[in-house]
């Protein structure tokens, strides 16, 4: 029996796409393949919202990172971080480690950061750079990504944004809003198998491209000329997880954009008022929550390593906290291939677990609170 994976990532994958992945291994500069690759980065151009160039590389979510910062920032460059949670810390040594002069501004747990406090921080010093969190998934706080990007447009400042658990599961629009380049990995809300890192730059962002900044994979004249034709032998692509994503592109525009992004929006409000009906206060505050993750602070008196044993025994697996929440909350994804009889499944399991950990749960609360949106939203 298999287990619902409901965890922020990586997440549940469609067999077609894990069939796709299957086939035979194909040369990387065979026309066969240079087609696919070609057709894949069509096929991210709209889900980023950009007619710009997009990257794609074999790695993980952390390189997609270190190349989109290095593309933007450099010895001298001034950057601030607005920091929302635990992976605000990766941007901010990604920065330092490209030579950027770095600010972190915090904000309290559970929340984000509002276009008024963006302004406020830009009046105050000058920066090249703003790089936050579309979706911190320490936290499950979603910042107003429109509004950030239009406060940073409107001082002349670059907007490097970690759309690593939004990209596929919540709308951007980079040439709408004017976000410079947005970064995201293969297996979140893409609904894809783990090891690409993907990396999207506003149309007109070959200004940032044209020159080398050291290394292989920091070449971005090669790197451009790579996505041009996998014949320039930069590197060997990941051919086969690039299968697999043109086949769960495929599936994400036959599904839609919009319908995909309502979707998400219902199970997320279904898995909020679950939580809740469940006993457990939500970590993000009204107007930050996510679309694509949800986190609960945990119980009193509750072991986060026996629920998660208790949970698994169940078949249902969610996510722990990290850092400093770590044992002190839980994570539960909605992205990608998740499904209105996933998210009741996976709260039937909490109450359960629940329950048997001592915690006063009323039977089928949780179900009944999620079945109530989704039952209105017509899923």
């Amino acid at each position: 029996m298999g287990r619902i994976l409901m965890i922020p990532g990586p997440t549940m994958v469609d067999a077609e796409v894990l069939l796709a992945a299957a086939r035979p291994v194909a040369s990387h500069t065979s026309p066969e393949f240079e087609e696919v690759h070609r057709e894949t980065l069509e096929l991210l151009r709209p889900v980023f919202g950009t007619q710009g160039p997009v990257l794609l590389l074999p790695g993980s979510g952390s390189l997609a990172m270190e190349v989109a910062a290095r593309s933007v920032v450099g010895p001298g460059s001034r950057a601030l971080v607005l920091r929302a949670g635990h992976f605000g810390g990766y941007l901010e040594r990604v920065l330092r480690a490209a030579g950027a002069s770095v600010d972190v501004v915090d904000s309290r747990v559970g929340r984000g950061f509002t276009r008024g406090d963006l302004e406020s921080l830009l009046s105050r010093s000058d920066y090249d750079v703003v790089a936050f969190q579309h979706v911190e998934t320490s936290t499950s706080v979603a910042n107003p990504l429109r509004e950030l990007a239009a406060a940073a447009r409107d001082r002349g400042v670059r907007v490097l944004v970690d759309g690593v658990a939004s990209v596929g599961g919540m709308e951007v629009a980079m040439d709408e809003w004017g976000v410079d380049v947005v970064f995201t990995g293969s297996q979140k809300a893409l609904a894809a198998p783990p090891g690409l890192a993907i990396v999207a730059y506003r149309s007109g962002g070959e200004e940032f491209l044209s020159e080398s900044r050291g290394g292989v994979y920091f070449d971005y004249p090669r790197l451009l000329a790579e996505m041009e034709s996998t014949r320039n032998y930069l590197f060997t692509p990941s051919v086969n997880l690039v299968y697999a994503l043109h086949a769960s592109l495929k599936r994400i525009h036959g599904e839609g954009l919009a319908s995909r992004y309502r979707r998400h929006t219902v199970l997320a409000e279904a898995v909020r008022r679950g939580l809740e009906a469940a006993g457990l206060r939500l970590v993000a505050e009204e107007p930050f929550r996510a679309a694509t993750v949800t986190a609960a602070w945990l119980p009193p008196g509750v072991e986060w390593g026996r629920l998660y044993g208790e949970l698994r025994r169940l078949g249902v697996e969610v996510a722990g906290g990290l850092g400093g929440l770590k044992g002190r909350i839980l994570r539960v994804g909605h992205m990608g291939e998740v499904d209105a009889n996933d998210v009741v499944a996976v709260l039937a399991a909490l109450e359960r677990a629940l329950r048997r950990l001592g915690q006063p749960v009323r039977r089928a609360a949780a179900v009944e609170a999620a079945l109530e949106v989704l039952d209105k939203a017509g899923f």
